[in-house]
Formats: structure tokens, C-alpha cells, sequence
């Protein structure tokens, strides 16, 4: 595999992006408008010191004094400085963690010529929703997001992004959305997907109330903590792999509180996003929902349609990690039975070892289906204005 990137890097030198050229999803041709919207690209900072300019005085020396003191998973993921063997840049001493918008640029924007790039942060640092003090994971989540602002925004079109926020006091959390709300590269917000209470609770309908007066979607990425609580019904995994699995569990709980205690009905603008959670528990959701719906709605006399036809207009899957069954002709199937081109948006999950990018992550497509899935499913759901698209695409 590595040599074969490198003769075809060889070919192509000079040139942005990476090779085969007439991959699907991607191509080296001039642009003629969004070609691919990635929905999850990781930043980070090199060091938890990094983010005390943005802290009060009083939260500074918590940090100095305490650390980020985050709840941590216990699992061991995977060996050190492992990454994809396309990342080359020598700078890269630790694995998969993305320090500098340079870097981005490098390795992902350019070489696979991404037309916006969504940043949702350190998937680490999510653990501030398992925090007990909810000002402190408030402050956190403010700090980085000005972290991100004078480090990354602002200085490359193509990048874009999504208010962190600590769902552990709304109060705190629709705050922290009307005073970043009103930057134009703002494009939605990111709530990690393991939280105190299901996305349907009404605890949460602020948060959602002020995302939908900004015509803000909601990112919703895997991670997070809550306090007492296990990865699964029956308690906690051994291994990082059987950790993985839950994560399906976790999408289909908070896709059904949304729809169940009808989110859409009272939020009719809103959209969410789930993502790096596979994307097959979708279409079964969808099924089981309306067959039990048909059955006991009453239960729900809110839900005025079908739930998989909530799901259709309001929920969208992320693509990574991408299901790759035996027969390729099953990934049609899936695809199909997802309405892909309805719900599915693109994700690299970059700079992880896992990451897809947009030439290995499917076979190829019909031209609707891969411009829904690599870009227009994301313009659709993301704030992203017309001139936005100019900037990128002139």
C-alpha cells in the first residue's frame, strides 16, 4: 500500500490531491462547485497549558494546580504514533493528533482537495460532559472554542466550525451558542454523544431552541461521559474493541429519544448529525420504529408521521468507519437501505488511524448518489452561506 501511494504521489507531483484521479468521490478536474464537505475533522491542542490564555484567573490555576482532570476510558486504543501510512509529515511525533491548521492544510485539505473541513476537536477532551462541576467543564469547552478561533479560523476558507459545548448545564451551554452564534464560520455545534440524559429530554430543549434561532445543527460525535453510567445495558466492556461495538447502541438510543419525545415536532428547523458510529443501526432503527409506532402511537400522540420519516428529515449518519461487508454488491444494498442519499454526509474522522478518505471509503456511485453523500446532504444541513461556497470554489 505504501508504495503504491508513493508511485502514484510520483505521477501526480505537483498537482493537489491524491491519486487515482477518477476515484469516486474525488476528482483532479476544475472545480465546478462543492465537490466534498468533511463533517469530522479532529484539532487539538499540543498541550492543556495551551488553553490557560483563554481561561479566567481562577480556572487558570485550576488547570496549573489540578489538570484538565478529565474521566478517562480505560481502554487501550491503538499502539503509539500509529497512523495511516499516507500521513508522512515528519512533524507528526505522536499519533493521531492534529496540532496546526498547517498540518490540516498538508495532509488533508489540499492533498484531497476538501472543499470545507468541519472541525469538532479532540475526541479525548469530550470527557468534560462526565465532569462533575458543570462551570468548569463550561469554562473548558469556552476556552478551546477561542482556542480554535485564534488558531485555526479565519486564516483558510475551507475550514469551518462547530461551537464545542458541555451539556452539563444547558443554561451554560445556550450562553456559550449566542456568543459565537453570529461568526460566519460557525456552521453548527458539537455535543459529545454520551451525556447526563437522552438527546430527547427536555432538560435539553433550550440548547436546542437557541440551535434552531441560529439555524445551527447539532454535530453529535462519540465520546463523552456521564456520571454512574455504563457503555452498554449489561456493564462495561474489557477491551477497546468491544467498546467500539457499543457505539451503534449508543447512536439508536438518542435517534429514538429525539424522535419518541418529539424533538422535531417542537424544533421543526432542527438537524443532527451522529457520527463516527457506523451507519447500519440506522435502517434497522427505522424499521423497528415504525413497526412498534404502528402498533402502540398512542403511547405518542405527538409523532404526527412515521418515525423513519423523522429520521429521513432531520438525522444524518456520519460515513466513518464505513461498513464493509464480504460482497461489495451488499454495500448497494446498504446504501439503499439507509436512503443514503437522504441521510448519509461524509467524514474522514481525521487524523485517527482509522480515518477514510474520499477514494477508499465507498465503490463507486451514480452521480446523485455520490453528490449527496460527498457534499450536498452536509450543504444541506450545515450553515453554510453562497458566499462561503464562492470563497472556496473560485
Amino acid at each position: 500500500m505504501a508504495q503504491t501511494i508513493d508511485k502514484l504521489e510520483q505521477i501526480h507531483i505537483g498537482k493537489k490531491g491524491a491519486a487515482p484521479i477518477a476515484a469516486p468521490g474525488w476528482t483532479a478536474n476544475a472545480a465546478d462547485g462543492v465537490k466534498l464537505v468533511d463533517c469530522d475533522v479532529h484539532h487539538n491542542y499540543r498541550q492543556p497549558e495551551d488553553l490557560l490564555p483563554y481561561l479566567p484567573k481562577f480556572y487558570q490555576e485550576h488547570l496549573l494546580d489540578q489538570g484538565l482532570h478529565l474521566p478517562g476510558s480505560g481502554y487501550a486504543n491503538s499502539p503509539y504514533r500509529r497512523t495511516r501510512t499516507d500521513l508522512k509529515d515528519p512533524e507528526l511525533k505522536e499519533r493521531e493528533f492534529n496540532f496546526s491548521l498547517e498540518f490540516t492544510q498538508k495532509e488533508l485539505l489540499d492533498r484531497w482537495n476538501i472543499d470545507f473541513a468541519l472541525l469538532t476537536g479532540p475526541p479525548t477532551f469530550y470527557a468534560y460532559a462526565g465532569l462533575p462541576d458543570p462551570d468548569w467543564a463550561a469554562a473548558l469547552c469556552t476556552a478551546f472554542n477561542d482556542y480554535t478561533i485564534e488558531h485555526w479560523l479565519g486564516r483558510d476558507p475551507r475550514v469551518v466550525n462547530a461551537i464545542l459545548l458541555a451539556p452539563n448545564d444547558p443554561a451554560l451551554a445556550v450562553k456559550e451558542i449566542h456568543r459565537l452564534a453570529q461568526r460566519k464560520d460557525t456552521v453548527a455545534v458539537m455535543m459529545p454523544m454520551l451525556t447526563p440524559h437522552l438527546y430527547g429530554k427536555r432538560v435539553y430543549h433550550p440548547i436546542w431552541e437557541a440551535c434552531a434561532e441560529h439555524d445551527l445543527p447539532v454535530v453529535s460525535h462519540i465520546g463523552g461521559d456521564s456520571p454512574g453510567s455504563t457503555p452498554t445495558p449489561a456493564g462495561f466492556p474489557s477491551y477497546y474493541m468491544e467498546s467500539r461495538m457499543t457505539r451503534p447502541c449508543l447512536a439508536s438510543a438518542q435517534a429514538a429519544s429525539l424522535i419518541c419525545e418529539g424533538v422535531f415536532e417542537v424544533f421543526p428547523n432542527l438537524k443532527f448529525a451522529m457520527i463516527e458510529v457506523q451507519q447500519m443501526w440506522a435502517a434497522p432503527l427505522m424499521w423497528h420504529m415504525d413497526a412498534d409506532w404502528k402498533a402502540i402511537g398512542d403511547q405518542t400522540p405527538w409523532l404526527k408521521r412515521l418515525p423513519s420519516e423523522y429520521f429521513r428529515e432531520h438525522i444524518r449518519v456520519g460515513t466513518q468507519p464505513m461498513h464493509e461487508p464480504p460482497k461489495s454488491e451488499q454495500i448497494y444494498q446498504m446504501l439503499e437501505m439507509l436512503r443514503a442519499d437522504e441521510t448519509l454526509v461524509f467524514c474522514t474522522d481525521f487524523p485517527h488511524w482509522d480515518w477514510n478518505d474520499p477514494v477508499t471509503v465507498l465503490p463507486k456511485l451514480d452521480e446523485h448518489r455520490r453528490r449527496r453523500i460527498f457534499a450536498e446532504n452536509a450543504l444541506d444541513m450545515l450553515r453554510i452561506t453562497d458566499d462561503m461556497i464562492e470563497a472556496v470554489v473560485a
